[in-house]
């Protein structure tokens, strides 16, 4: 009977999700915040089951796998100058600033750390998608923004491992700082050096014509690397992402991506449904204006970083506030973020929905900024200066 009503719960969650995406793109919206209200929605009516909560696992993992695939270690370490130093700007101007709001919301370290991550990594999934339909790709900023992104998705992996690493020992001291980051880099050494020494053994054992057996054995290897990362205290996340690293230097790696992009599109959308199930209605009025104001601050945090970054790299000062504005949408890293949250008894409850409300907003506000760059500042930026220009200059 529970299995029946799970498998029910799952059919009409699904539809929901098809009706809610149908609208979200009739009027260019993000899907992660679409999914996220649907949620928030069925949530009156239905419970988290075991089935939906299985399935979001499998959504965070599928996601890391994913974006691992679409990295190559080789592309990596050609650029990696130009990824460390936009990337490092970018962290510089975001990262502390979620500390800062994190002290003065009167939370501990652990909390603190968290929330700086939330705040600081923008969605890839959101910024890529609109480059691609705004046809921005030949634009002078994108490649800074890629940049930008590939830099905040390797840290937030790697940040994520770590955290979970320290929520699992219990405190942040030297000893647990030292396991943790000795556990975190002997992983990520192991998946790295194994992609770069292991290239045509890998091909040879991946290279089955039999579609099923082919998807099967790519299954495996995704949901054993997170097992193994889960076994040694660390994220099964990160165990996914490297295995994705390991992937992207085969022959394979478009069959591998087609052959799982279904797999993880369904599991993700569950995911966002998931955590929008999951946040708690008592504690969203109270959470709003905290969530604006973060919102507001950290955008003009990415922005000014943003335009930094440009001015850095000798890109017009339009190219480089292109390049803040594209930064501001947040989505599935910072919610990921807040899962681990949610497992930790310890943490505070109401952080998971200030992320919420904190990721709707820039889901949905920051995609329109991005679409509307050039308007927004041509009417505000622009305009202002020129109206200086002839403040100073009235004949």
């Amino acid at each position: 009977m529970i299995v029946n009503e799970s498998v029910l719960s799952l059919g009409i969650s699904l539809l929901a999700l098809f009706i809610a995406g149908l609208l979200a793109t009739r009027v260019n919206q993000s899907l992660t915040a679409a999914f996220i209200v649907v949620g928030m929605i069925l949530q009156n009516f239905f419970p988290v089951t075991i089935i939906t909560e299985f399935m979001a696992t499998l959504g965070i993992i599928f996601m890391l796998f994913m974006f691992g695939l679409e990295f190559s270690v080789g592309s990596l370490v050609n650029n990696q100058w130009k990824i460390f130093f936009s990337g490092i700007y970018d962290l510089i101007f975001n990262f502390p600033l979620g500390l800062l709001i994190g002290w003065l919301l009167g939370y501990d370290l652990i909390q603190s750390l968290l929330l700086a991550g939330i705040i600081y990594v923008t969605s890839s999934v959101i910024v890529a998608k609109s480059i691609i339909d705004l046809k921005r790709s030949a634009n002078p900023e994108t490649e800074y923004i890629l940049n930008v992104l590939i830099f905040e998705d390797m840290f937030i992996a790697t940040f994520l491992a770590f955290i979970v690493g320290i929520a699992n020992y219990g405190q942040i001291d030297a000893k647990g700082a030292f396991i943790v980051i000795l556990k975190t880099s002997t992983f990520f050494a192991f998946f790295i050096v194994l992609a770069k020494t292991s290239k045509k053994f890998i091909n040879k054992i991946i290279d089955i014509e039999h579609t099923e057996l082919f998807v099967i054995l790519i299954l495996s290897i995704i949901v054993l690397s997170a097992g193994a990362a889960s076994y040694v205290g660390l994220s099964e996340a990160i165990g996914a992402f490297l295995a994705g690293l390991l992937l992207s230097e085969t022959k394979q790696r478009h069959l591998i991506s087609e052959a799982i992009k279904p797999f993880q599109q369904f599991s993700t959308a569950i995911f966002f449904v998931a955590f929008g199930m999951s946040i708690d209605y008592k504690h969203i009025g109270g959470m709003i204006p905290i969530g604006i104001f973060i919102f507001i601050i950290s955008s003009f945090s990415k922005v000014y970083g943003g335009y930094f970054i440009g001015g850095k790299y000798a890109l017009s000062k339009r190219a480089g506030l292109r390049l803040g504005l594209s930064l501001i949408p947040r989505g599935e890293f910072s919610i990921i973020l807040a899962g681990a949250i949610s497992m930790n008894p310890n943490l505070p409850y109401p952080l998971k929905s200030l992320t919420g409300v904190y990721v709707l907003l820039s889901a949905i506000i920051g995609s329109i900024i991005m679409k509307e760059s050039d308007w927004f500042i041509k009417r505000f930026i622009e305009r202002k200066d020129t109206e200086v220009k002839q403040t100073k200059d009235p004949l």
